[in-house]
């Protein structure tokens, strides 16, 4: 619900931006009257104004979101300095395209009064329409129970620094001491901040619990930090406070993910259509059932979404097709000599339940196609760890649930090193690596290094 709530926020920003600048010119119709004062106004196309107060709306929200001026999962910290920046380089931006489009774009002109003064408006208008924003938002979170947990260190000194959260994070606000952090349900909490020395498996336990529920976690000290963990600094008035990132995956570079798994996915779909009808009919010909296999999987934040692939296998085998036989035969065969990977993701060699077709399409990956569309939908991105059923997901390890910080991929960094290879608590790893590590070069060079591996052959 928060989260739709911010969103609604920045569609306010956009329209807001956008109609400052026709009031500005209407203003500035106004100004006719004092010649004296302002030189008569030009001549101003109306298809240029609206063409400009869009661009100038949209370039608003997206320098906003790459400034972190619009985070969806909590609220703004730093919301005057954030606003600040995001103003500057907004308006350096729109000075810079309508002098510069003179005579491209704007054949007309731009008056200078519209844009010197609409900057301005809109800067005054976004403080005021922010100020309303929060105190509603406030409300809504303290009625939903939303709160931040402040955890105290046996050696606080700096009552300072606990003033500066009180003043600047503006929920309602809970108070434990560092023995009792085991007894927190986390879920309830927006953020959870660590006041004063912490010993380092504490530290790491509060990383732990605090990524598993999706909570922010801060951490004002001079003493130690983790350091095999992302973090950013954040400066609140006087008080630096470490952020602990659970992924590189915030603010901007989610954008940037979303992007490209659009993009990419729309391109691969256009390209790969051919491939695409020439395996549904293939799949067809040979066996009765379905084209498409659909299961439940564990996707972000442990939500299920359905999962979709190219059938491989044959329908009346199919665990969810082929009702308790099926469900029998999977158990017998991960029982079997049969499978070669025991653990929580076993591996069945040579499995019978298989198609012609379907291997096929398993040797080469093809049968991971359709989850193009899963990606389309945003439930799954193109790189990323492997989703799970949710009878695997219930077997990771504490440390393992950081794999649904993230969307499941298509593909991932631990299927280029290995592919089946791997054990589960390798796999587990190298995709953590991913999580930690995440840039857009690194998607790049899973999505080539998986071509790579299919050509091999691996």
């Amino acid at each position: 619900m928060m989260k739709n709530f911010r969103l609604l926020r920045v569609l306010c920003h956009f329209l807001l931006v956008n109609g400052i600048f026709f009031l500005t010119y209407k203003l500035r119709l106004l100004t006719a009257i004092l010649p004296d004062i302002l030189t008569p106004i030009p001549l101003i196309n109306g298809e240029e104004l609206r063409f400009f107060a869009f661009f100038s709306s949209i370039l608003f929200v997206v320098i906003g979101g790459l400034k972190g001026f619009y985070p969806l999962n909590t609220r703004v910290i730093n919301h005057y300095q954030k606003l600040g920046k995001t103003w500057i380089y907004w308006f350096v931006g729109i000075a810079f395209f309508s002098y510069f489009g003179q005579g491209y774009v704007f054949v007309f002109g731009l008056s200078r009064f519209i844009i010197l003064i609409g900057g301005i408006f809109v800067l005054l208008a976004v403080l005021f329409f922010d100020q309303i924003w929060r105190a509603i938002e406030y409300r809504l979170q303290k009625k939903l129970g939303k709160k931040i947990l402040i955890i105290l260190s046996d050696t606080l000194q700096d009552e300072d620094a606990l003033q500066t959260i009180r003043d600047n994070f503006s929920l309602p606000t809970d108070y434990i001491a560092c023995d009792e952090v085991g007894s927190v349900d986390f879920k309830t909490y927006e953020m959870c901040v660590a006041v004063g020395m912490f010993e380092k498996t504490l530290l790491q336990q509060l990383f732990d619990l605090t990524r598993m529920n999706e909570t922010r976690f801060f951490h004002i000290s001079e003493g130690y930090f983790l350091e095999d963990v992302v973090y950013t600094p954040e400066l609140i008035q006087n008080i630096i406070a470490l952020e602990y990132k659970h992924s590189q995956l915030d603010g901007r570079s989610l954008i940037l993910k979303r992007i490209f798994d659009v993009v990419g996915a729309i391109f691969a779909l256009i390209l790969l259509s051919p491939v695409l009808l020439l395996i549904a009919i293939a799949i067809k010909l040979e066996s009765k059932g379905p084209i498409i296999y659909k299961s439940k999987r564990v996707g972000k934040g442990g939500q299920l979404f359905t999962f979709l692939k190219f059938r491989s296998m044959y329908t009346h085998m199919c665990v969810g097709y082929g009702g308790s036989e099926a469900d029998k035969l999977y158990q017998d065969l991960i029982n079997s000599s049969a499978n070669t990977r025991k653990g929580i993701l076993p591996k069945i060699h040579q499995d019978p339940r298989v198609t012609k077709v379907g291997r096929f399409l398993r040797k080469t990956s093809l049968d991971e196609l359709p989850q193009l569309i899963c990606v389309l939908m945003g439930t799954m991105s193109l790189v990323g760890p492997r989703p799970h059923l949710q009878n695997e997901v219930e077997k990771y390890e504490s440390w393992e649930r950081r794999l649904l910080s993230i969307k499941p991929g298509i593909t991932g960094y631990a299927q280029v090193f290995g592919r089946d290879n791997l054990t589960f608590d390798q796999e587990a790893k190298l995709d953590l690596y991913y999580i930690q590590n995440w840039s857009l070069g690194m998607d790049m060079y899973v999505i080539f290094g998986t071509l790579g591996v299919i050509f091999k052959g691996r």
